[in-house]
């Protein structure tokens, strides 16, 4: 399922409107930065409607999180209209294949990782579900797993990473005490 999920997703991410042509390109000019530079492309699906999506976005610039990531990986966010999403996915945006039933039961964002030749090595779906902006320990532990696998990145600089999203979270709960 995971394959037929990645090849789905290729074929989807390359085939769509006018904007996702734009994505492809790019999208292969992050593959061609990758090659060049030994590193893998993560490709954030971001809906401008969506909050979790807007902290994926910040998360990727937090200044403990950033270098790291950008050490291993080449970054392309792809932002989908606020016009064709919600918070969760439909079936206008690129993984509409997924089905009606499934579109209403996952939010974004989601994300993918490319090797730099454009294989898929990493997805946020997992088991029909999205681990996408991670909220949770379960979460973050799915997300670095992910990481692990397809990073050069030490235990330390992982936890760094994962510090930082536990970070990041546990101020938005303590400041929603206030």
């Amino acid at each position: 399922m995971y394959k037929s999920l990645c090849l789905f997703l290729i074929v989807i991410t390359f085939n769509f409107s006018y904007a996702q042509n734009n994505d492809a390109k790019v999208i292969d000019k992050a593959l061609v930065k990758a090659k060049q530079e030994n590193k893998h492309v993560f490709i954030n699906y971001l809906s401008a409607s969506s909050e979790l999506s807007e902290k994926m976005k910040k998360q990727m610039k937090n200044d403990d999180f950033k270098p790291l990531f950008n050490s291993n990986y080449i970054v392309v966010n792809i932002v989908i209209p606020k016009e064709e999403t919600s918070e969760y996915f439909n079936c206008s945006n690129p993984i509409k294949s997924m089905g009606e039933n499934n579109c209403d039961q996952m939010k974004f964002p989601f994300w993918c990782i490319l090797d730099n030749s454009g294989n898929y090595i990493g997805t946020s779906l997992k088991d029909d579900k999205n681990i996408g902006y991670p909220t949770t320990k379960e979460g973050v532990d799915e997300f670095i797993e992910i990481i692990r696998k397809t990073s050069k990145l030490t235990e330390a600089k992982l936890n760094v990473i994962a510090n930082s999203f536990h970070n990041t979270n546990n101020k938005e709960l303590l400041s929603a005490k206030d």
